[in-house]
């Protein structure tokens, strides 16, 4: 009976410790911990677990760090993160378009949190150091959403995370929901005014309009950020215009342009100056930015807009 026991004692232990090692990959790591996605770029991303070392190469993912209360976990930010006011004392990697390589690997980040476009080639040369790259260039609200989860989750903090993201999806939804069936008011957005460009179809911005219940004059234009005719504008007549002002931009006096005068925008007072960050910086006061273009093209629905200058 006694040598029944033991081998019966022996299976369970083989049992239990097969379990396990399926339960840590076979190599001693827990799988269960390990995080997998496809980021913006369709980059299959495969970490082993939660970071606690992250550079920042972008504002906007700075901000997100921030916001999701993790700052302590960047170890290198880019010149342009400014926001929060604590991002300006993060050490430097550089600026954006071109950040230090060298500074970067010598931070030892476990992830670098990187952007898509003038960043790709970076993205290339980090993951040839064999450093984790992560690239968020979302184009909707939603994708914007989607990507502060994925950075909650990447820093191991999904769940406490979890409410302050609820409530920031909840409020880009109530925006949707509300402008569902209104009349769809023209809206010209100017990114840059000399030469005159704007945001075109497939961006965030475009994005961002057609949820706020306005038509995006720019989308006909094409893709991106293309260059717009002034004449065209004037044919458009939008029902308002917005103008970003930021380090790269600033509009001045929109409505004392050369012509301007015979725009409905203009007549009407619609014309509107407003930050450039709450819609080109896609974290979470991406969804301010959403609420402001609700405000201007249905202020019957949502209230006027007192953020910026007209």
């Amino acid at each position: 009976m006694k040598k029944v026991l033991v081998l019966i004692t022996i299976v369970l232990a083989a049992a239990v410790a097969l379990s396990a090692a399926a339960g840590c990959g076979g190599n001693g790591e827990d799988s269960s911990a390990k995080i997998t996605f496809t980021d913006d770029s369709g980059r299959k991303i495969v970490l082993a677990g939660p970071v606690d070392r992250v550079v920042s190469l972008a504002p906007s993912n700075t901000e997100i760090v921030f916001w999701l209360g993790a700052e302590d976990k960047l170890v290198g930010v880019t010149d342009f993160c400014d926001y929060p006011a604590a991002a300006k004392k993060k050490p430097k990697i550089g600026d954006f378009a071109t950040p230090n390589i060298e500074k970067i690997s010598e931070a030892d980040p476990q992830v670098v949190l990187a952007t898509g476009g003038l960043q790709d080639s970076v993205v290339k040369s980090l993951e040839g150091l064999g450093i984790n790259v992560i690239a968020f260039d979302p184009t909707t609200v939603e994708g914007v959403l989607e990507d502060i989860r994925r950075t909650a989750r990447v820093l191991g903090i999904e769940d406490e995370a979890s409410g302050k993201l609820d409530d920031l999806k909840k409020r880009a939804d109530d925006v949707r929901e509300k402008a569902e069936g209104l009349d769809e008011r023209k809206l010209f957005f100017e990114v840059y005014n000399q030469p005159l460009t704007t945001a075109g179809k497939d961006t965030l911005i475009d994005s961002m309009v057609g949820d706020a219940g306005a038509l995006n004059t720019g989308a006909a234009a094409g893709g991106g950020f293309p260059q717009f005719s002034v004449e065209q504008l004037f044919n458009d007549d939008p029902y308002a215009y917005v103008a970003i002002k930021g380090s790269m931009q600033d509009p001045q006096d929109v409505s004392s342009r050369p012509g301007y005068d015979r725009l409905t925008a203009v007549k009407d007072g619609r014309v509107y100056v407003v930050d450039d960050n709450i819609f080109v910086r896609s974290g979470p006061r991406i969804v301010d930015g959403l609420e402001a273009l609700a405000m201007i093209v249905h202020p019957e629905v949502f209230g006027e807009y007192e953020g910026g200058e007209n």
